[in-house]
């Protein structure tokens, strides 16, 4: 009994002294003056809407670069809340290090599509359904086309952007979702000369499902050119429409 509340007493001490450590360490010394701010963008390599430099030159000019300061007085929320107002960042989070560095992770908004209305709407949209401005940095999305309002592509168009973009077969195939006026939703493959019409963007798995299921057991057999039009709107059937070419 003595032994046990003796390894008790040793571990809940080795614990205190750990979080004593710890907290020693992450404090700044007194005095300390931040000498530079160390930023790590996530997803980099997957898409580029926000680098480390754009990052240095919004705190630069929301005047919140902490450079310079005594590190007592730097306020990381305040760093946070100037880069979330961003509209290419997700999430930010910020900490000191006792050499004097403020370190700033930033984890970016990862577009799907990439909306043009035909009544001039331009932007991305999020896996959220979120609207994104369009930016300079060319990203290759799919492009949404036709008849769609906010609302329109919020509702019906996120799950289909994100069930093509997750999906590695019909990311490489899909390269335009086009919403005709009655708003049902046509695809246009890269490969192929047809588009396959999905109706209203309903049971969008099992559509899709279907189609690809057309491509291996019939499509590889007559070839992808032998159809204009490749009709899933209508459940358990495929209608296809012969290439006149």
């Amino acid at each position: 009994m003595i032994k046990k509340l003796a390894i008790i007493l040793l571990l809940v001490g080795l614990f205190c002294y750990f979080i004593a450590a710890v907290t020693v360490l992450n404090k700044p010394k007194e005095g300390l003056v931040c000498n530079g701010v160390e930023v790590v963008v996530e997803d980099s390599l997957q898409t580029g809407f926000i680098q480390s430099g754009e990052v240095l030159r919004l705190l630069e000019s929301r005047k919140c670069n902490p450079t310079g300061q005594k590190m007592d007085q730097v306020m990381l929320s305040r760093i946070e809340e100037a880069l979330r107002k961003n509209p290419y960042i997700e999430d930010v989070t910020s900490y000191k290090t006792p050499g004097g560095k403020v370190c700033v992770r930033v984890k970016q908004r990862l577009p799907i599509l990439h909306v043009m209305s035909s009544d001039g709407q331009n932007y991305y949209l999020d896996r959220a359904g979120r609207q994104m401005p369009k930016s300079s940095y060319y990203a290759d999305l799919v492009v949404a086309t036709g008849d769609i309002t906010p609302q329109y592509a919020r509702q019906n168009l996120t799950r289909l952007g994100r069930l093509i973009q997750d999906n590695p077969f019909w990311n490489h195939q899909i390269q335009q979702i086009h919403v005709l006026e009655n708003g049902e939703v046509e695809l246009v493959p890269r490969v192929g000369e047809h588009t396959i019409l999905l109706g209203r963007p309903t049971n969008v798995e099992d559509k899709l499902g279907r189609m690809k299921e057309f491509y291996t057991e019939g499509l590889n057999k007559v070839g992808w050119n032998k159809y204009s039009q490749i009709s899933l709107k209508y459940n358990n059937q495929i209608i296809c429409k012969k290439n006149k070419k």
